[in-house]
């Protein structure tokens, strides 16, 4: 159990661990030059301090929380994403199991999601790119998404490039 948690999961703070997972994450990220268009983020204590730690290393203009985030399903995740048409790059940050569930939405059912190519599973402050192949959100499916990588707090799990219509 955390040494900070007093039974509301939900106002539970980020540990120390957390945030220097976070500062990691947001390192190697940073590496990559890559451009977040859109945050948008749980209404937790904690995702919120992740957002502010990782906002100091990746500058993100556009910020947005999102209630629904904190305990969803990865439906919710899917559903969410496909609304916001006028970004091309989205930043979620969000709990555990939800992104478990997005991906297995998201990742074409034909292709059968290595966990061992993602680190045998999706540790807290770990960031995963997905291209999504589409003109707008809208019109996100579960055809041609490719798993572009997925960052550990702790390694760099590398470039993965798993299309999710190949068997």
């Amino acid at each position: 159990m955390w040494k900070n948690y007093d039974g509301n999961d939900h106002e539970r703070d980020i540990s120390k661990k957390g945030i220097e997972k976070t500062k990691n994450v947001a390192q190697k990220f940073l590496l990559k030059n890559e451009v977040i268009e859109l945050c948008l983020y749980s209404s937790s204590k904690r995702t919120k301090k992740t957002l502010k730690i990782f906002n100091k290393i990746i500058q993100i203009n556009k910020k947005r929380e999102k209630k629904g985030l904190y305990h969803c399903s990865g439906a919710y995740i899917f559903n969410l994403i496909k609304k916001q048409n006028t970004k091309k790059s989205i930043l979620i940050i969000g709990h555990e199991p939800s992104f478990s569930e997005f991906l297995d939405i998201i990742i074409n059912s034909n292709v059968k999601i290595n966990l061992s190519v993602l680190g045998e599973k999706i540790y807290t402050s770990s960031l995963i790119k997905i291209a999504i192949d589409v003109s707008t959100w809208a019109n996100m499916n579960r055809k041609s998404n490719t798993l572009i990588y997925h960052i550990c707090p702790d390694k760099y799990v590398g470039e993965m490039k798993k299309k999710s219509n190949q068997s």
